[in-house]
């Protein structure tokens, strides 16, 4: 006999035979007819070559080698079943390991923000987290190596679908008794002369600042830039001068600094945007349900 000769169907009829004892009850089970039932369990006894059950007053009554082989079936079948669950929990989401990539500014509060929320509303799933440049989040985003980019500049790739997602306001930040913190908006000119805490040169903000500041011709004392937004805080916080960050950033770090510092509008209004990256093709079933998460976080944020 030959592994090929057994069907599904002989075993999960055998199977629903030894769990309820009657062909009746066993082909109520399997919605099937009960000849049905009795063929398949003819056909799966010829095929194996053993007397699974003796016929008493019009019953079927296992003999010790149907118990015998029952305990095997019971074992494979929590095999297929395991095998059923696990492509359900994929369907649903519920399972498998999400790999995003993050810029730096974005990993220190935004996006462990979205993969907490996301953790609690996909049980089972493996969020990994990793961070760099937007350029090199592309390459690894079309390279496979992970399955979502989110990122705070727009970057070109060949390979790589990349959109806006969410756009934030930027605020001005000043140290607690500051000349400007009784103003309620500070106008780019308010800026003339101060010392400016600047994110770093390349990024796609500080293009933004810089381009508005030259064509106001407002003059900055630049000679303090720090790469992250919490960092920028916390040198405002220290008196090294006034800085430009995302509102969402502003208003997290100034609650963590307990006020010393104050966060203003500004004049004209300047903002900073928010990107997914995706494969060409398209990405994963759980990176697009984080690409949404991501987009109506940052919608809410806004």
């Amino acid at each position: 006999m030959l592994a090929t000769d057994l069907s599904l169907r002989q075993i999960e009829a055998f199977r629903a035979l030894m769990q309820w004892r009657t062909v009746t009850r066993a082909a109520s089970s399997l919605g099937v007819s009960q000849p049905a039932v009795s063929r398949l369990l003819a056909d799966f006894e010829q095929n194996l070559g053993l007397a699974l059950f003796e016929r008493r007053s019009g019953r079927l009554v296992p003999t010790a080698q149907a118990h015998a082989l029952h305990g095997e079936v019971e074992r494979a079948f929590v095999g297929f079943e395991r095998v059923a669950l696990a492509a359900e929990q994929i369907r649903s989401q519920r399972r498998g390991v999400m790999r995003v990539a993050a810029s730096v500014e974005l990993c220190a509060e935004f996006v462990p923000g979205l993969a907490a929320a996301f953790a609690r509303e996909h049980e089972g799933v493996d969020i990994e987290l990793g961070t760099g440049e937007a350029a090199e989040i592309a390459e690894r985003v079309t390279a496979r190596q992970c399955d979502l980019g989110i990122v705070a500049q727009a970057v070109a790739h060949p390979g790589a679908r990349v959109e806006v997602i969410g756009e934030w306001p930027l605020r001005c930040i000043v140290p607690r008794g500051h000349r400007l913190a009784r103003k309620r908006v500070i106008d780019v000119a308010d800026c003339a002369g101060e010392r400016f805490v600047s994110l770093p040169l390349g990024s796609e903000v500080r293009a933004r600042i810089d381009r508005v500041f030259a064509e106001h011709g407002v003059a900055r004392e630049l000679s303090v830039q720090a790469p992250l937004a919490q960092s920028v805080v916390a040198m405002v916080e220290a008196g090294m001068g006034i800085a430009l960050i995302d509102a969402v950033s502003a208003s997290s770090s100034a609650t963590q600094a307990g006020g010393r510092v104050s966060v203003k509008r500004f004049a004209p209004a300047l903002t900073t945007s928010i990107y997914t990256i995706r494969g060409a093709q398209g990405a994963a079933p759980l990176a697009e349900a984080f690409a949404r998460h991501a987009a109506a976080a940052a919608t809410r944020l806004r």
